[in-house]
């Protein structure tokens, strides 16, 4: 069935209620087609600038208390989200006789993907947020011949009290504490980096027999593949970092899905094809200037030890 399933009679709720939820349907499929997000949305983060809700985060102790510190207030949890339709699969390439890359799949992981990060944007940009730290990015796939990916984006907007927010929120994967040693450091957050690349490895009769061999040996085709489809996606995100102005990337992470696709070239001829994924992601900095990195103490240390005292050899008097 997919993803999603077909929607069932729900006997047990009003006419009035069922009435209410079409129009909430079609007010959000209008504003996410717009390009905004859903009004209900708006209407909870204006109940949590009003304060009638609690805020909600997903920062640890240390980073609250840091915050804290260096007057960052946390605001609220912000999520985006996207479910992605990919008109290509794994099994809709089984007839492929060489390998290369796929050029529709990339382009599908990346939108559904930048979609998530957009709509989260907008929600702390709605909350006045200077910046939103500890994004993380999360994708499902229900099984390698489904049409439909669900792609997802959290994070914890801030704000910097008594200054006005910019015109769009900074996007860090780095935590809350790593933030303020990265503006105290020099280092500047500009954004979160994508770097995506899909591969179809095309399986040879050499590679079916290695697979089938008793003997321990390196899969080469497959190793070369990992390489050209891991390159590719490191290059899109260096070439990211260009464009954006940044020096480098921090909380840099990598993901690599490997999905099988099996085809028949001939009669008795069966092969196990490959699809290779490969995410890169992490926070974008450009490092304005370099100074001393200051000492940031986020523990109090009960065991300072006073230096010992320096003897000379016994009986030099030293």
């Amino acid at each position: 069935m997919g993803l999603f399933g077909r929607f069932g009679n729900n006997s047990g709720a009003s006419k009035e209620n069922q009435k209410r939820q079409r129009e909430q349907a079609e007010q959000t499929l209008r504003a996410l087609e717009s390009g905004q997000i859903p009004q209900y949305v708006r209407d909870r983060i204006e109940a949590r600038e009003a304060q009638a809700i609690p805020w909600t985060s997903d920062l640890g102790v240390s980073d609250f208390l840091l915050l804290k510190q260096y007057k960052l207030q946390p605001l609220g949890m912000v999520m985006g989200s996207s479910i992605y339709h990919i008109g290509y699969t794994a099994r809709s390439f089984s007839g492929s006789w060489q390998s290369g890359f796929i050029p529709s799949i990339e382009q599908a992981l990346l939108s559904g993907r930048e979609l998530a990060l957009q709509r989260m944007k907008q929600e702390a940009q709605l909350m006045g947020a200077h910046a939103v730290v500890g994004v993380q990015l999360k994708n499902h796939i229900p099984d390698v011949n489904s049409h439909e990916t669900e792609f997802t984006a959290f994070g914890t907007a801030v704000v910097l009290e008594g200054k006005e927010p910019p015109s769009e929120p900074i996007l860090c994967t780095v935590s809350a504490s790593d933030f303020v040693k990265l503006i105290h450091s020099g280092s500047v957050p500009i954004s979160v980096g994508l770097g995506v690349a899909a591969f179809y490895q095309y399986t040879t009769r050499q590679d079916n027999w290695q697979s089938r061999s008793w003997s321990n040996q390196e899969m080469l085709t497959y190793t070369d593949s990992v390489y050209e489809t891991r390159h590719a996606a490191m290059s899109k995100l260096r070439q990211q970092i260009s464009q954006l102005g940044g020096t480098g990337i921090l909380a840099h992470e990598t993901n690599l899905g490997v999905y099988e696709v099996e085809v028949e070239r001939g009669e008795n001829d069966e092969r196990t094809d490959h699809i290779l994924e490969f995410i890169a992601t992490g926070t974008i900095v450009s490092s304005v200037h370099y100074e001393k990195y200051p000492h940031i103490e986020t523990v109090l240390s009960l065991n300072k030890q006073k230096p010992r005292p320096q003897y000379g050899r016994r009986g030099t008097g030293v």
